[in-house]
């Protein structure tokens, strides 16, 4: 079948277009700069390339009409002044642009927010806007995900470089339900124009349930084969912690904020329904470490 991917430059968008490759699919990639796309996608020459910025409506380039099914893995917005707008504006041109071909099929992946923070809720008028699309709509909403690479890797890589890790109180309790790279894939594979999974919300993690504190200690036992010591310290403000990880990690300001504000919360499935439509065997937290994803 033909699979158009937006996001596809992103962490979960390249690993994507080698499973539907490796699956026998036609793949399709939306993305804005042709010769970036090449340079950093090895599989550049298997695909078919449409040029677009979906914040540009007059830019994107008409799209196959005989796709079957589109994901939708655009990174969220750099939350600044207007971002919610932004996203919506996106959302509405991708909207657009698939309602001129037969997409029977739009898969969305977004974290799990149950917390009504502001990208949580730009992020549900996103999925309001993706349900008016005429293609039946899956909404896939994942926990940390641990992979090479990921941002969740890259904090824990970067905090437990430090000897003791000095984290926020809050963090230290915060539940966690991490899920594998590679088990986010085998689902985004697994509900491909899936009768089951149309016009509906599921929630996709990991078998584990485990404080932020918890995962710190292990990944240093596994990853850095050190024990790991973890400090806590009242809490401290949003920002300086965004800053804080900024300066210790490669992990950027904006994504840094997100995360201690994700940080804050409990981030556990609400239910593990998908498995009834899309079983599997999932990787747990110390698997997830050691697998090449």
């Amino acid at each position: 079948m033909k699979v158009l991917v937006t996001g596809a430059n992103g962490y979960i968008g390249t690993k994507l277009i080698v499973a539907l490759l490796d699956a026998g699919h036609n793949v399709v990639c939306l993305v804005r700069d042709e010769a970036l796309f090449r340079k950093q996608n090895p599989n550049a020459d298997r695909v078919t390339i449409v040029i677009g910025d979906l914040l540009r409506n007059r830019s994107i380039a008409p799209i196959p009409t005989d796709i079957d099914a589109a994901y939708y893995l655009v990174n969220a917005m750099i939350q600044t002044s207007g971002f919610a707008g932004l996203e919506a504006l996106v959302a509405q041109n991708f909207l657009e642009a698939i309602d001129n071909t037969n997409c029977k099929q739009i898969i969305s992946l977004s974290d799990i927010d149950d917390h009504l923070t502001a990208e949580g809720l730009s992020r549900q008028h996103v999925e309001n806007i993706l349900c008016k699309a005429d293609a039946a709509i899956t909404i896939l909403k994942t926990t940390m995900i641990i992979g090479p690479g990921s941002v969740a890797n890259e904090l824990m890589d970067g905090l437990t470089k430090k000897m003791p890790i000095i984290i926020a109180n809050k963090w230290s309790k915060a539940q966690e339900q991490p899920i594998a790279v590679s088990d986010v894939i085998k689902y985004l594979i697994g509900c491909l124009l899936n009768k089951d999974v149309y016009d509906a919300e599921f929630h996709i993690s990991g078998p584990d349930v485990m404080t932020f504190k918890q995962m710190l200690s292990i990944y240093g036992d596994i990853c850095r084969r050190i024990k790991t010591t973890i400090v806590t310290v009242p809490e401290v403000s949003s920002a300086l912690s965004s800053y804080w990880l900024n300066y210790l990690t490669p992990i950027s300001y904006s994504h840094a904020k997100t995360l201690v504000e994700n940080l804050k919360y409990d981030l556990i499935s609400r239910d593990d329904a998908i498995l009834n439509i899309v079983p599997m065997q999932r990787l747990n937290f110390k698997q997830a470490l050691q697998h090449a994803g």
